[in-house]
């Protein structure tokens, strides 16, 4: 059936308010514990025993209201084929999109690349080829897409769930060619074509939720707000490390892969594509590789393995396109085309 549609405030606010909730609530309870007499916290000790089946029922309940909404808005991702939890609606996610677009053209006002520029002709050309060539994915014909060049020394490029497509100057100047440009497009375009932020956001509401309970007995059962704030502050940490960050570096993974073959379905050098990940990994701090489970990205050494290993059939979607042959060894070019 069709999935219930969840207010969108529940996305932006969850993390924020479930913090401060099970503060409120946890501490609260903790601080009106203590005035009571002891023989009135020995009445309600005695009436939680006496109803603990009540409340393994209601703590049951609540529980198969959340495996309920797990179950009831799962989906397949039609280009992996991997399934992910999703409640945030296409919809909602364009919102998020546009509110995000407004805020940063007003913000780059005056450092934003003309049309007519021709740093940005070069830009779109690249954003065009892609688009075009996979107008074939209902994710892609279905949005209308804007580029917005913002003349900043900023290594960076990203697209809003609305089809916003954001590039920095400074992206060019750490790319030998327009071929690495269009590898950190695609990558970018991916996310958007795979659903990432509405994913991120959906996990994020669901995890803080389950922890709700667990997050306010902790409140309740520390006995000073100074240990309380360094166990949250500990707690939120290993949930990053054991949950967060390991998604995110999955979502990476999965936007440099399908991001290759976006590339390769656009007749551009994607053999570029792991030799930009070699340069950045070159330019990477020493033990980055050993330090990734702390990263919201995968190590570049590792990025440009993995795309290594992809590449021989991605090359083989680029033949199978009618894309032109490409030279061996891949020539090294400038961004002149």
């Amino acid at each position: 059936g069709p999935r219930r549609k969840l207010p969108l405030i529940l996305f932006t606010l969850i993390k924020p308010l479930a913090k401060i909730t099970s503060y409120v609530l946890g501490r609260g309870t903790r601080k009106a514990w203590k005035k009571l007499p002891t023989t009135q916290q020995r009445t309600y000790l005695e009436m939680l025993n006496a109803n603990r089946g009540a409340f393994m029922c209601t703590g049951a309940f609540s529980l198969g209201g959340l495996y309920y909404l797990y179950e009831s808005h799962k989906q397949t991702c039609p280009i992996t084929g991997r399934q992910k939890f999703v409640a945030l609606t296409p919809d909602q996610a364009r919102r998020i999109g546009e509110a995000n677009f407004t805020e940063i053209v007003n913000d780059a006002q005056g450092i934003i690349v003309p049309e007519t520029d021709p740093v940005y002709t070069k830009i779109a050309k690249v954003a065009n080829g892609i688009l075009h060539a996979n107008s074939d994915l209902r994710q892609i014909y279905d949005k209308t897409w804007t580029l917005t060049v913002i003349d900043a020394p900023v290594m960076n490029a990203f697209v809003l769930p609305s089809g916003n497509i954001f590039v920095f100057t400074g992206l060019l100047e750490n790319c030998s060619n327009m071929d690495q440009v269009a590898a950190v497009l695609s990558h970018e375009i991916a996310h958007v074509v795979l659903g990432h932020v509405e994913e991120k956001l959906t996990r994020t509401s669901f995890l803080q939720m389950l922890l709700l309970v667990p997050m306010s007995l902790l409140w309740v059962l520390i006995p000073y707000d100074g240990i309380g704030f360094v166990t949250t502050w500990f707690f939120d940490s290993v949930a990053d490390i054991m949950l967060e960050l390991p998604f995110s570096r999955l979502m990476e993974v999965e936007a440099d892969e399908v991001g290759l073959v976006l590339a390769a379905k656009a007749c551009f050098d994607i053999r570029e594509a792991p030799k930009f990940w070699g340069r950045m990994a070159q330019e990477e701090e020493p033990l980055s590789e050993e330090l990734e489970f702390l990263s919201t990205h995968p190590a570049s050494q590792n990025r440009q393995d993995n795309l290594q290993e992809k590449m021989a059939s991605a090359l083989q979607i680029r033949q199978d396109c009618g894309c032109p042959p490409l030279d061996y060894p891949a020539p090294r070019s400038s961004h002149s085309e």
